[in-house]
């Protein structure tokens, strides 16, 4: 245990002397490996168009840019995310394997107000203060075979006040590191059903070490929109407990609609009502109840 700037981190050598094994294992694997294990049919492929692993819709936390109001509080919630995956192996069966790196930045907004845009004149401006911010940034390695995929991420998460409460309250030192386990099953367009684990190697004083997550996604049949695009309804919901307080349950529901340029790709434009149930998603309010209804606008990489 050791005491940074105040606060109390659980730092395990022997975890990260784990995962940088296992990084420089697979590191060799997927670069190095010797030209005669390759089968004849084996492709690699170098920045692909789409991640191997679909990302999860329905998990508020997920790699995903999106705007949001909430319908009974005068908040605004965003994010900006990027999933890049440099690699994807195909090797001679029907499985896929791919590596990459992945980002996402979250903020919240208060609702408007007027603020000082010269302290000289005391002229005022329109302003949206800003509650707080969450960073993630982290890499992954996944497999996928059939109806079944599967992921594994290394995610660091840090989370700051914003500047609507300078000068009233000081905010936690939030930082945390994880791996984490999430398997998928699609038998079909039109239903998902993921659950996944995960661990702490370093994380806040008396939060717990293993969490965990599971979480269906339910779909219509397409059917043609404009300009040869294509749409459908769908239905998810979420659940991770123990994320941030043990026993704490994070719920959320979404039901919306999904438009595609095309039938079989990953990207899309969704919108959908959301109600979010649980402890607030964000770092430096994690202990605190939300429970709130939102409209949201997503842009699936």
């Amino acid at each position: 245990m050791m005491n940074i700037w105040g606060s109390e981190f659980i730092l395990i050598p022997k975890a990260k002397i784990l995962l940088a094994k296992a990084l420089y294992f697979w590191f060799w694997l997927l670069i190095l490996l010797p030209a005669g294990l390759w089968a004849q049919e084996s492709r690699l492929l170098f920045l692909p168009a789409e991640p191997n692993f679909e990302h999860l819709i329905g998990d508020p936390r997920e790699a995903q840019s999106y705007l949001s109001a909430q319908l009974d509080k005068a908040q605004f919630d965003g994010s900006i995310a990027a999933i890049i995956e440099f690699l994807q192996w195909k090797p001679g069966d029907n499985t896929r394997w791919g590596w990459g790196i992945e980002t996402d930045s979250f903020i919240q907004l208060e609702s408007p107000g007027y603020g000082p845009y010269s302290l000289e004149t005391l002229d005022y401006f329109l302003i949206f203060p800003e509650r707080v911010s969450d960073l993630y940034l982290g890499t992954y390695l996944s497999e996928s075979s059939g109806d079944l995929s599967n992921r594994l991420e290394f995610l660091h998460d840090s989370s700051q006040l914003g500047d609507g409460f300078f000068g009233k309250e000081q905010g936690i030192i939030y930082t945390r590191s994880s791996l984490r386990f999430t398997s998928s099953f699609q038998p079909s367009d039109r239903f998902r059903l993921y659950a996944g684990t995960g661990y702490y190697i370093q994380n806040l004083y008396g939060q717990p070490s293993f969490f965990f997550h599971l979480g269906t996604e339910l779909y219509t049949a397409s059917f043609g929109a404009p300009f040869g695009t294509m749409g459908r309804g769908y239905f998810t919901y979420d659940l991770q407990a123990n994320q941030d307080v043990i026993g704490v349950l994070n719920q959320n529901f979404e039901l919306g609609f999904q438009w595609k340029w095309k039938k079989d790709t990953h990207q899309a434009i969704r919108f959908a009502l959301v109600y979010y149930n649980g402890n607030s998603p964000y770092g430096q309010f994690y202990f605190q109840k939300d429970d709130h209804w939102a409209f949201s606008l997503y842009f699936d990489p």
